[in-house]
């Protein structure tokens, strides 16, 4: 993986995506790249590559190709082979928790405990589904049959805050249930990805199954919305953006799953308890405050604003 890696100063250049099995350069050129900013010092810590409309179009043509043959294999083929990327995975996990506290602002111990440990719990949990009994492929109706196969290949476009988190809920059903992935993850947290992308290519998937584009929403994740080849989007992020993506799909009627928008605020009722509230308060420093799921405002009894008011300072 050395050509994979360049140092430029103190600043680690990832110049290559993974498309077809291999690590390949951006059409844009290799000094078409994307700064990476650390978020505790403001400071460019790595580059990651600036890809293009071609080569997504490639990975997904790559995908395409690779459905024929991946489709077919046994559920126990595939579950083989996501044990060995979780395993490969694994080994790298220290490191994906270092570049996380710098890419994503992660304290250190969420860093390593929570964040880089998401991709962990979801791939397990993906694993299990192979399990015999565990999830009915074919449902018996009496005179119907209804078998549950694969939809094609699958455009993953994941956020910048729980990177890991997304990427292991979107890539690993998909791949134990046949499909093949083009994954986008977001251009402010790269490295992460990349370092999931070795995992899987030391773990030997078939060339074509997986493949990684990097770069800006207009070049990469719009065009997985609007080509014929691309069978469905997932997409956690904006709500403007999911809109396009709702809108590029529709053109080919593609299937587009969405997960958009968050911060909701937390309503207080009469008898919550002083405890209820600073648990609800301290909810929002998880993760730096970055998680959809923050609950930034409390809303509270006007009876109760100055009590919560002082639960909420102690707290902070």
């Amino acid at each position: 993986l050395a050509p994979l890696r360049t140092m430029a100063s103190s600043i680690v250049n990832y110049t290559k995506q993974y498309i077809n099995g291999e690590w390949v350069e951006s059409t844009n050129g290799p000094d078409s790249l994307i700064d990476v900013f650390d978020s505790n010092t403001g400071e460019v810590f790595a580059r990651a590559p600036k890809g293009s409309s071609e080569d997504t179009a490639k990975a997904v043509e790559a995908a395409a190709e690779a459905f024929k043959t991946w489709s077919r294999t046994s559920v126990d083929e595939r579950r083989e082979y996501l044990e060995r990327i979780l395993e490969e995975y694994s080994e790298r996990q220290g490191e994906v928790a270092k570049n996380l506290q710098k890419e994503l602002g992660a304290p250190k111990d969420f860093a390593a405990r929570v964040q880089s440990f998401m991709f962990n719990m979801h791939w397990m949990t993906t694993l299990g589904l192979a399990e015999e009994d565990a999830f009915e492929w074919t449902e018996d109706m009496g005179s119907t049959l209804i078998v549950k196969e694969p939809i094609g290949v699958v455009g993953c476009i994941t956020p910048w805050n729980w990177p890991l988190n997304q990427i292991a809920c979107k890539i690993a059903p998909a791949l134990l249930a046949g499909c093949t992935v083009v994954l986008k993850p977001s251009e402010v947290t790269p490295i992460n990805a990349i370092l999931v992308a070795e995992a899987i290519h030391a773990a030997g998937l078939p060339k074509g199954v997986f493949n990684m584009v990097m770069g800006t929403g207009p070049e990469t994740a719009q065009l997985l919305a609007e080509h014929p080849k691309v069978d469905m989007v997932s997409f956690t992020g904006s709500t403007r953006v999911g809109r396009l993506l709702h809108a590029a799909g529709a053109k080919t009627l593609k299937r587009v799953r969405t997960e958009l928008g968050g911060k909701s605020a937390t309503v207080v009722l009469d008898d919550a308890t002083p405890k209820q509230i600073a648990a609800m308060a301290g909810n929002v420093i998880n993760n730096t405050g970055q998680s959809c799921n923050a609950l930034s405002r409390l809303i509270v009894p006007r009876s109760r604003y100055e009590e919560a008011v002082g639960i909420a300072k102690k707290v902070f």
